[in-house]
């Protein structure tokens, strides 16, 4: 579940959430997301859940990238934009289950996606992960995160934000585990411009 009121309803458009994503340092930091926790080798296979407009193409190596998304907005900007360089489907992780496509994937991310999912929805996601991944493949997760002592201003920025569901580091954990066993967390207190607080989950079937 997420918030469409005000402002954020904007955050839809692909430009205007292109354009707020470089301003606050999302986009750096979904670079280092994909070149430290992604770690894609050429010709991998990538299922991108929660693609938006394909930013992470841009710092991929040339995979086999698929992508899907609920907002068909995004998914036509990605195909104008990216063109042949990837796959992009309309869809959630229910819709597509039985899509054969989205199988045998070395590489499962979903950023940021999982903070706008109840734990029924999240837990739906994460499965979806589970079953595309080969065996040995990895689901890499990326999402707000709340912590102890926080401070005022990152509450009050993350609490504005679009999706209703962040969660602890444990909480995290235990919504991966009950489909991973091999879990690693990492929290990260200054990931961008702006005073917020995020986690990456690497989980490896």
């Amino acid at each position: 579940m997420q918030s469409e009121s005000g402002l954020l309803r904007w955050l839809n458009v692909p430009l205007v959430y292109n354009a707020f994503s470089a301003v606050v340092g999302a986009n750096a930091l979904r670079r280092r997301l994909i070149q430290n926790h992604v770690r894609a080798k050429p010709g991998d296979k990538v299922i991108d859940i929660g693609c938006g407009s394909a930013l992470a193409l841009q710092w991929l190596p040339g995979v086999q990238y698929l992508g899907l998304d609920i907002n068909s907005d995004c998914i036509a900007f990605a195909r104008r934009t990216h063109g042949a360089r990837g796959t992009f489907v309309v869809g959630d992780v229910r819709s597509l289950r039985a899509d054969s496509r989205f199988r045998d994937a070395d590489i499962v991310m979903a950023l940021g996606v999982l903070h706008h999912l109840d734990d029924r929805e999240a837990g739906d996601c994460i499965q979806f992960a589970h079953d595309a991944l080969k065996p040995n493949g990895r689901f890499v997760c990326h999402e707000a995160c709340w912590i102890p002592n926080q401070g005022s201003v990152s509450k009050y920025i993350m609490g504005s934000d679009r999706g209703r569901n962040i969660r602890t580091e444990q909480q995290y954990r235990d919504l991966a585990g009950k489909v991973f066993s091999k879990i690693e967390a990492r929290v990260d207190t200054k990931p961008m411009r702006i005073p917020y607080v995020t986690i990456v989950l690497e989980c490896e079937k």
